[in-house]
Formats: C-alpha cells, structure tokens, sequence
C-alpha cells in the first residue's frame, strides 16, 4: 500500500479436506515427517478396519465401512491432519509472507496474476495426486490496492462521492440528487454556498469508480474463480484497500449479535453490576475486539468502537441519555476500562510478543518493499499507532523484549486508571 503496489490474494477452500484423506496418505505423511516407525504402526492399528453406525431416535443403521479421513471425535485427528498438510505442501510453498497455511486455511499470495495463476495450478497438482481437492467454487480471489474495494452506502445521507454519511458541512449536487461532503469530495475551496449548477465528480466522471475491482474473475486453467473485493479470513475481515474500517464493522455487528443473545443475563437485577460487567467483558467485548492487535485505528474507528460499548454498558445499567449519567460513571461502577484502553492493551500485549520472537511475526516489521512513495499524507501504519500506545502510557523507555518488564508496566497503567476518579 505504502508504495502504490498490486498483490493477489488467492484463498483456498479444501473440498472437505479432514474426511477425504486417503489413509496411505496419512502413513507417507507421518513417515515423511520423521514419526518413528512404532509410532506409525499403533495409529494404523486404531485406523483398523472401521466402522461407523448412523443413529435415528432409537434406532440404528447397519454397519458402514469408513476407508478415508481421519477419526471424527478423536484428539489425535487435527494432529495427523496437520503432519499431512504440512508433508503435502513441502513441495509447494514459496514461504512467508507469500504462504499463510492455518490448518486447511491456505492463503497464496503473488506480485502478479500469472504467477498467482502458476502457483494455484501448482498447489491443485500436488493436492490431486495424494487424494485431496480444491473446491474451486469456493475460492476466492483479492487483488489488493489503493482504491480498489466497493464503495458502500453508510448513513442517512449517503456522499454521492465517497458514499459515506454526510453531515451539516455538505453541498447538494443537483445532478445526482445527493448531499456531498465539503472537503474533499466537492473539490470546493473556501466556503461553501448553495449553487444550482453544482455538479459533484460523479456525475462530472471524475471520481473513483463505485466499484474498484480491476476484474471480477480470474481463470485458472479449466476453472473461473470470483475476485472479491474482500474476506473474512480466520474471523478478521480483510478489505482490498486494506485499512480496519470493515474489520470493525464486522466486529461490531458479531458483538451485537451476542449482546442480544446474552441480554437476559446482561439485565438481571439478581446480578451486581461488577458481576454482570466482568460477564459482558469476557463475552461481548472479547468479540467486539477480536483482531484488534493488529488494527491501525484511526479516530473514526475508536469513535465506532466507542459508541458501540457505551450503548451497550447503557443498555445493562438502564440509563438513558436523559438522565443525564456520565459513560465514565457507569464504567467505574461495572469496574471496566474504556474500549480505547482495552484497544491499547491488546495491542501493545502482542507488540511485546513480536518484539520477542524471531519467526516471520517479527521478520515482517523490517520487510523493505521497493518503488517510490505515492505523493500525499502516506497512511497510518501499524508502528505508528503503537509507539502513539506507548507515548500515551508512558511506557516509551520500558524494553518489550523484556517480557516481566513489560507485562508489569501494563499492569501498573491498567491500576491506575481503575482508581481514576469518574468523571
């Protein structure tokens, strides 16, 4: 992003990966991964001509011979389908950051669509002939770049530039119909003033196209794949733009879903509010702040996130806006931190854990992309916002390699603000 670059994204869907591997596949894979022999020959003896039954009610089906996948249930099976994956895809992979392998969540990533189409062929070969399949349907393709998601409609008054919300500070277009915000979208200097032959970039052609994508499929060999404009891998959405805008919205919206599944508890006048706040805490703003150690947040995002707890804390306590109850006040009497500084803490707690390790986590900080900056304010990176963290705690001097160190430092900050006066 930094420097104006494409990179494809090819996500992989294994078509029923955990129950389609062949048992030879299994016994080459332990054998390959250097699994003493005594150890093979006990998992092949429990993988023994077996038989399953299907249940319905009372009754039972006969006796079905099961030759392929490993055991449902049984906590061995995630172990040996990883020893296999990790054996079948030694011939395949390139390494990080080009391969991102999480159990049967393969992510493919190139610099350009022939090689993104070269390495897909390469991994489906090598799947093929050992029994497993790509489900071709299912994967997708991302071509990642400035500009290059699907403007969507937020607001009551949808921009007619940049489709976002439009507040007081806004021009009617009377081409389109639509308010559009004052700076930059109306590309008006000075102050703004009713005109009746306004015309916003969108009508004048001038704007970025609604929808970015460069193109909506992408072949390899037989089979067509759908490029999407983003993914939600391993629970975080990932935008083709990049930035954490979409990831939080997503998030926003699981952390409702469980807001309201959990409400009877959440409003229980048999529970204190400590009680119910440590209860909301683990529940709802775990999942509202999944991911959010690796956010780049910017001042609308906190503003998203913050709006979204206080509602919720509102909503616990049964305080209005009318009555006139400071958000600082309900906080301290449930005994919880402001979002931001639970944003914070999740992020400056995995800082110490890259600064710590030596794998790819680490190593990707220090990545040194060529080509030239883009003109204009770059955006905000990752490091950016956590030495902003450790400025605002007061933890610039404290060494992250230094895990005691560094966990103390946090703990010190947390107990300070939880005596912090309201208000």
């Amino acid at each position: 992003m930094a420097k104006n670059k494409h990179i494809y994204f090819a996500f992989v869907d294994l078509e029923k990966a955990f129950d389609r591997v062949p048992r030879k596949v299994i016994w080459w894979a332990l054998r390959t991964a250097g699994v003493d022999e005594w150890i093979v020959r006990i998992v092949q003896s429990m993988y023994d001509s077996p038989r399953s039954r299907i249940r319905v009610d009372d009754s039972y089906s006969d006796n079905i011979d099961v030759s392929v996948g490993v055991h449902q249930g049984s906590v061995l099976s995630p172990l040996l389908f990883i020893i296999v994956l990790e054996a079948l895809s030694r011939d395949s992979r390139v390494g990080c950051p080009w391969d991102i392998f999480y159990a049967d969540d393969l992510v493919i990533t190139a610099e350009t669509p022939d090689t993104l189409r070269q390495r897909l062929a390469t991994w489906k070969q090598n799947f093929e002939t050992k029994g497993l399949r790509m489900n071709m349907g299912k994967t997708k393709v991302m071509v990642s770049g400035p500009k290059l998601d699907i403007l969507k409609d937020s607001g009551q008054n949808p921009c007619g530039v940049c489709r976002k919300g439009v507040g007081a500070n806004s021009i009617f277009c009377h081409g389109c119909s639509h308010w559009v915000h004052h700076k930059p979208c109306s590309e008006i200097k000075g102050r703004l003033a009713e005109d009746p032959s306004f015309r916003c970039s969108r009508c004048r052609g001038t704007a970025r196209p609604i929808d970015g994508r460069p193109l909506t499929e992408f072949t390899v060999g037989e089979d067509t794949l759908e490029v999407v404009e983003s993914f939600c891998y391993l629970g975080d959405m990932i935008l083709a733009s990049g930035g954490c805008e979409r990831a939080i919205i997503t998030r926003v919206k699981s952390a409702w879903s469980k807001f309201h599944e959990l409400l009877p508890i959440l409003t229980s006048r048999s529970i204190s509010l400590p009680r119910r706040g440590q209860f909301y805490n683990t529940c709802v703003r775990k999942v509202l702040l999944y991911g959010a150690e690796c956010w780049a947040t910017t001042v609308k995002d906190i503003d998203r996130l913050r709006r979204t707890d206080r509602a919720m804390i509102r909503w616990i306590c049964k305080v209005r806006l009318e009555d006139r109850v400071s958000s600082d006040t309900l906080l301290k009497r449930m005994k919880l931190t402001p979002v931001e500084s639970a944003v914070q803490d999740s992020r400056l707690r995995w800082y110490g854990h890259v600064c710590r390790s030596s794998d790819w986590i680490n190593k990707i900080t220090e990545l040194h992309v060529e080509g030239s900056v883009p003109r204009g304010r770059p955006r905000k990176t990752w490091l950016e916002t956590v030495y902003k963290d450790k400025k605002l705690r007061g933890m610039e001097n404290v060494d992250p390699t230094d895990r005691d160190a560094w966990r103390l430092a946090q703990a010190n900050r947390r107990k300070r603000e939880s005596i912090k006066p309201a208000g």
